[in-house]
């Protein structure tokens, strides 16, 4: 499951698999502008349980077809690459400007639980994904359990949003839920 670690951290990515045999990254980024993952600054890693922090010496990468390809310092090996698959791109959310009054940083959608307009409960966000029309949120369905419900985030779907109260209310497009 991918949730906020903390409310001090922002989880900004995460290791989807190794890349290559030299110890590269394919990442998953939570940011919209891959820039805070590539400028590397103040990233750290998250084991996938929230018990280890290891930080991000140095990092250099690019944006690819899945994602970005990033290569750390002393991680140089396919197998040293394998083992962190899992693991969370974090960076202290005071490192980061505050999100304008309309928006949100995606990091923050983790682990809110979804309702829809009649107030029924779809489920709770696992992970985020980028579309060509926008960002899908992944939900572990509470309406078929073992099984995800993926939903557009975009501001015509959108009801309400509290933050505070982990609470997300969409109405997705008619038919979706039916699929």
């Amino acid at each position: 499951m991918t949730e906020q670690p903390s409310d001090d951290l922002l989880v900004v990515g995460h290791v989807a698999r190794a890349h290559g045999l030299h110890g590269a990254l394919l990442i998953t980024s939570y940011a919209e502008d891959p820039r805070v993952i590539l400028d590397g600054r103040h990233l750290e890693l998250l084991s996938p349980d929230g018990q280890e922090r290891r930080p991000v010496a140095s990092l250099k990468g690019r944006p690819a077809a899945r994602g970005l390809i990033v290569r750390i310092r002393d991680l140089t090996t396919r197998e040293a690459a394998a083992a962190l698959k899992g693991w969370r791109l974090v960076m202290e959310r005071r490192h980061l400007p505050e999100p304008a009054e309309d928006e949100v940083y995606w990091a923050d959608l983790l682990g809110l639980t979804v309702f829809d307009a009649r107030g029924l409960e779809l489920g709770r966000v696992e992970r985020l994904m980028e579309a060509g029309a926008g960002l899908i949120l992944v939900l572990a369905s509470a309406l078929k359990p073992g099984q995800e419900l993926l939903l557009p985030y975009q501001e015509e779907f959108l009801l309400s949003l509290d933050l505070g109260r982990g609470r997300l209310v969409l109405d997705p497009p008619p038919g979706l839920l039916d699929l």
